[in-house]
């Protein structure tokens, strides 16, 4: 297997391998969720399917460095679906119960522990019928998993950053006044956990799920040593997995002020403070991918996520934002430079 280390070749196998590969897995459960039976549930699946289909391509690129491939995708777009549609229930919830968010995201912990029995998610939840969609999801994620070599090996780790996920969306989406609270609560809980960092910056870290698709990624290989598990583990958590956030919080300010929704972005004191902050989350990210298996192949990944967010349509319809932007493009160079063209013209053509 050899994976990929430099822009022109890593885009060839993109579009070569991982997007046909991506669609034909996605492209089933798009027509799943058309058979869930209660209609907001139903809405709710659709909609997280044609918005936010990219985060499936995008996470389908870790198919390259694995040694099953088309498992490892499985693995990745069940994931990820699993992911979005809850983020879209709990932001429709009308209820904002803290025990709906937690019992939902249950799902996720479920999905990466193989025989765990299938629960009611949907125990606090409105709409109850979604015609066996989120437990199908769920036992694909768990077949896939089990057949991995190393896959014992890293559960742990991947059941941590998913415990951190799910916590982190149970407090974001509570009602407006608890969020704050709730959220600086939990980051004193963990910060000795991580270097130091500011509470929104933690929460933003834990928002991302690259560190599981990296340690799924390397559960398909034999002799995977704990030891390299946690450094898998540390290399996308805090740091690689915080710039992927903080991006993700950059495209959507204009939306959240109008929306008045959550962006950690908004609690940096300046711009200034925010631009440093960033590029200092960039070089840590880096200095941690090096320590990794296949260090080329992970700088790739992280500056594929700066090409992406930096050149989506919220960012260059926007002149202030398309200015920032491009002092974050210097912070990747020339392969950042190559995927924002790409990703910039693969838009245009949509």
């Amino acid at each position: 297997m050899t994976v990929p280390t430099k822009p022109i070749p890593l885009l060839i196998d993109i579009y070569r391998q991982v997007l046909p590969t991506v669609h034909t897995h996605f492209d089933k459960w798009k027509v799943r969720a058309t058979q869930i039976p209660n209609s907001e549930l139903r809405s709710q699946a659709m909609d997280a399917l044609e918005k936010k289909e990219f985060h499936c391509e995008g996470g389908g690129v870790f198919g390259l460095a694995a040694e099953r491939f088309d498992e490892l995708i499985q693995f990745i777009i069940a994931y990820q679906i699993i992911c979005d549609y809850l983020d879209n229930l709990c932001d429709q919830s009308p209820a904002l119960d803290p025990n709906d968010f937690r019992q939902l995201h249950q799902a996720l912990l479920d999905a990466l522990t193989p025989g765990a029995e299938p629960k009611n998610y949907y125990l606090y939840h409105e709409e109850q019928e979604d015609g066996g969609y989120l437990h199908e999801l769920i036992q694909t994620c768990q077949k896939v998993l089990v057949t991995f070599p190393s896959f014992s090996v890293v559960q742990s780790a991947m059941l941590e950053l998913s415990g951190f996920y799910g916590d982190l969306q149970v407090h974001k989406h509570v009602k407006k006044e608890e969020r704050i609270p709730r959220l600086e609560e939990w980051f004193n809980l963990h910060k000795d956990l991580v270097p130091d960092m500011t509470w929104f910056e933690f929460s933003a870290c834990t928002g991302s799920t690259l560190g599981i698709y990296t340690l799924a990624t390397y559960a398909t290989r034999k002799g995977l040593t704990k030891e390299t598990a946690i450094k898998l583990k540390n290399g996308y958590f805090p740091w690689v997995q915080g710039v992927h956030l903080l991006l993700d919080y950059f495209i959507d300010q204009e939306e959240d002020i109008a929306d008045d929704e959550l962006n950690f972005l908004f609690y940096y004191e300046n711009e200034e403070q925010m631009i440093e902050r960033f590029r200092f989350f960039v070089m840590k990210a880096e200095e941690c991918l090096s320590s990794l298996p296949d260090p080329e192949f992970h700088r790739m990944i992280l500056k594929g996520i700066l090409a992406m967010y930096i050149s989506d349509e919220k960012v260059q319809k926007d002149k202030e934002m398309k200015k920032k932007s491009k002092k974050m493009i210097k912070l990747g160079g020339l392969p950042t430079m190559i995927f924002y063209l790409n990703s910039w013209m693969m838009r245009r053509k949509r």
